[in-house]
């Protein structure tokens, strides 16, 4: 089965063509990289915990 194991979120500054972003992608356990996207505005994080019973 398959389980991602990293969300990354990277900061882009690409002087030469002036744009900046930040790319974001996750990374499974088999190292596949999986695209998210791009985004303008920087993404807010958020973490979420369940416990069930």
């Amino acid at each position: 089965m398959n389980k991602i194991t990293e969300i990354r979120i990277e900061e882009v500054k690409d002087y030469d063509n002036n744009e900046f972003y930040y790319y974001i992608y996750c990374v499974k356990d088999t190292g596949e990289r999986i695209e998210v996207g791009k985004s303008k505005t920087k993404p807010q994080c958020y973490k979420q915990e369940v416990t069930y019973q």
